[in-house]
């Protein structure tokens, strides 16, 4: 059984890189709301410069275009501060990113590791096999010639007792 020794930190990293994750997505989550935000503002923005304009146009007393004017000027702070704020928020949501692109890669180079270590395993265990199945091979050969040794010393043995012709030629007739 593969057992990667690191296994823990690759664990921890992997826990690491959810969490920046989940801190993307929430900066994200701000940013989107920090965008809404603005737009609502440049439409209250939008809107107000049309009834400024319509009543431009008609008979309003003094005091009516002085209140418009501090509404657009502090619809323009606000505007001003919810830029910021937008900003602020995608600076966050890329500073998340590129975390999370550093624990993403962290991850991967144990995760690349761990395969390496488990190929090399998996290649030694293999090896172990064939050695095995070497071993086995032989000893079964070693067996069988033992056999067969033993069945043809005793075949012999039998054919011993049997007188054997000479096959040897010692000369002229003897």
């Amino acid at each position: 059984m593969f057992r990667f020794r690191l296994q823990r930190v690759l664990e921890l990293r992997q826990e690491a890189e959810q969490a920046k994750s989940r801190s993307l997505a929430d900066a994200r989550a701000i940013a989107e709301d920090a965008t809404r935000a603005r737009e609502a503002l440049v439409d209250m923005q939008r809107n107000s410069r049309a009834q400024a304009s319509a009543a431009a146009q008609r008979t309003v007393r003094v005091g009516h275009f002085a209140t418009v004017e501090v509404v657009m000027r502090s619809l323009d702070e606000r505007l001003t501060s919810a830029d910021e704020q937008v900003q602020q928020a995608e600076g966050a949501v890329a500073d998340a990113q590129s975390e999370l692109d550093a624990a993403a890669r962290d991850r991967r180079v144990l995760d690349r590791l761990k395969e390496r270590h488990a190929d090399v395993w998996r290649a030694a265990e293999a090896h172990k096999d064939r050695l095995q199945m070497d071993e086995i091979a032989l000893a079964r050969f070693g067996r069988s010639q033992d056999s067969r040794d033993g069945a043809r010393a005793s075949s012999e043995v039998q054919v011993g007792a049997q007188p054997r012709a000479s096959t040897r030629n010692d000369g002229p007739n003897r």
